[in-house]
């Protein structure tokens, strides 16, 4: 008697030949990128500054800068799609208190709630993402946190946002390695219990080992290499990968060195 069949989810996000161009002409800088992501999973998008990571997440969410456009196909199975930046002290608003950005999100995604229930529940989410003294911290200022407050506070606005894609760009780079591991086991955390997809950016193949499922692998605008992360980092099939991989090893030889030296 053969077993029941898994059932196939149907991709929560699908991208197929994604093009993002310059509006006056001249060569793709996403060049024919396709990806699917069902519920649940987790995708590492990687490759060197400039191989279009960001602008891919930037074409998803529909935010690409005004001399850019993109052409392909992004369906989202009526998932709505959020995005944490890079660096919150830039994506933050400084003249808006913290608590008033997530309820303000919270409310546009909430048609007919008042103002007290989005203050309710932008203080709750602050809690879900680890902000101690939740409800205090509502009336503070952007820059009365420390980065890694900000960056909790950009992924509570995220989550408010109730999304089935999260999209992350490169959301732990500015954070010390301490609060780096805190960022990571949260997402890690919120993807399992919202059972959200995620695709994350980075340049740190360390760090992608160890939060996502798959891997895709970046260069000057298309996808080389793609698959399970602990097949393609075990034994890449691309040589720009294997690059990738040796560049990354040396940087964290040197980084441990440096630190070894200090007094």
């Amino acid at each position: 008697m053969s077993e029941n069949p898994q059932p196939v989810l149907r991709p929560v996000l699908r991208i197929e030949h994604l093009r993002v161009l310059h509006r006056d002409g001249g060569a793709p800088l996403v060049d024919g990128v396709s990806l699917d992501l069902a519920p649940g999973e987790t995708l590492g998008l990687v490759g060197e500054s400039g191989s279009g990571k960001s602008l891919t997440l930037r074409a998803v969410l529909g935010i690409l800068p005004a001399a850019l456009r993109a052409e392909g196909t992004v369906e989202r199975a009526g998932a709505r799609a959020a995005m944490v930046f890079q660096e919150p002290a830039i994506a933050l608003n400084p003249t808006m208190r913290v608590g008033h950005l997530v309820a303000r999100t919270w409310r546009l995604h909430h048609p007919g709630a008042t103002r007290g229930q989005a203050r309710d529940e932008a203080a709750a989410l602050l809690e879900r993402v680890g902000i101690p003294r939740a409800r205090a911290r509502l009336a503070a200022w952007p820059h009365e946190l420390s980065g890694g407050m900000r960056q909790r506070v950009m992924i509570a606005a995220a989550l408010a946002t109730d999304p089935g894609v999260l999209l992350c760009d490169e959301p732990t780079t500015a954070l010390d390695v301490r609060v780096q591991a805190q960022i990571l086991d949260l997402l890690r955390d919120l993807v399992a219990s919202r059972d959200m997809a995620m695709v994350f950016v980075s340049h740190d193949l360390a760090v992608v080992g160890s939060l996502c499922e798959r891997i895709a692998v970046m260069r000057s605008g298309q996808i080389v290499e793609e698959g399970r992360t602990a097949a393609v980092l075990r034994a890449p099939g691309h040589p720009y990968t294997r690059e990738l991989l040796a560049a990354n090893l040396a940087r964290r030889l040197a980084d441990a060195a440096t630190k070894g030296a200090r007094p």
